[in-house]
């Protein structure tokens, strides 16, 4: 079992969160790192209720040639929110990637499971450094899209993809942002698209889990929000 939540009006309280919270802090827009991924998706399509589509300034930060199909779902679902052209920047990663790796004499190999998260990790602390660096060059605040199921099950980089200024996903499990998401209006393609963090080619969350998110939200929301024994929910079949 999973809570019922009345999604159009999780949308407006969202929405009005996002909008008192960034004006009472002094500022009136925000950066928000797009993967071409629901969160990101749901994220800006918030921010865009809330602030307007001209305060949105996204970022598509693609390593190599991994990206090409989200960064895709990416510029079409910013274009479908009417962000102007001229506030969406793309910067290529992989030069400050490569840099650091070799600095730090990383070289992985096929089979090298912890010189992949290693490389990984890079990629997200540096998608970090430019998102923030790109807030301070807007006055803008930087935009988390990290959800409750992720920040449960430590499903993320430290000072990487967890780090933001402002979360508005993080009391929402991940099958309530798919729910959100329908609501929102965003495009099928990205609703449809496996979940992955893109740290590696052909990576998916549910694929290093072994289990969906779905199963991941009962029990999740089983221990923390209804407060059962892992022996009860596994008398569920869990």
């Amino acid at each position: 079992m999973l809570r019922k939540l009345d999604i159009p009006k999780t949308a407006e309280q969202l929405t009005a969160f996002l909008k008192r919270t960034i004006t009472d802090a002094g500022f009136s827009c925000v950066v928000v790192a797009v993967s071409g991924g629901i969160d990101s998706a749901v994220a800006s399509a918030l921010a865009v209720r809330a602030l307007g589509p001209e305060a949105v300034f996204p970022l598509l930060l693609p390593y190599e040639d991994w990206h090409t199909e989200a960064g895709g779902r990416a510029v079409r679902l910013l274009r479908g929110l009417g962000i102007p052209a001229a506030n969406i920047r793309t910067v290529d990663i992989t030069p400050v990637v490569r840099a650091f790796a070799q600095a730090a004499g990383l070289r992985p190999q096929a089979g090298d499971t912890t010189g992949t998260i290693r490389l990984g990790n890079i990629m997200a602390r540096a998608r970090m450094v430019i998102l923030f660096d790109y807030a301070r060059e807007q006055s803008a605040l930087v935009l988390g899209t990290e959800n409750k199921s992720e920040h449960y099950l430590g499903y993320y980089t430290r000072f990487g993809d967890e780090a933001s200024d402002i979360e508005p996903l993080r009391e929402l499990y991940k099958t309530e942002v798919y729910q959100l998401a329908e609501h929102l209006g965003v495009p099928q393609e990205i609703r449809e698209a496996a979940p992955s963090a893109g740290l590696w080619p052909e990576q998916t969350d549910e694929g290093q889990f072994g289990f969906t998110y779905q199963t991941a939200d009962e029990i999740l929301y089983g221990l923390y929000d209804a407060k059962r024994s892992p022996e009860e929910l596994a008398a569920d079949g869990l």
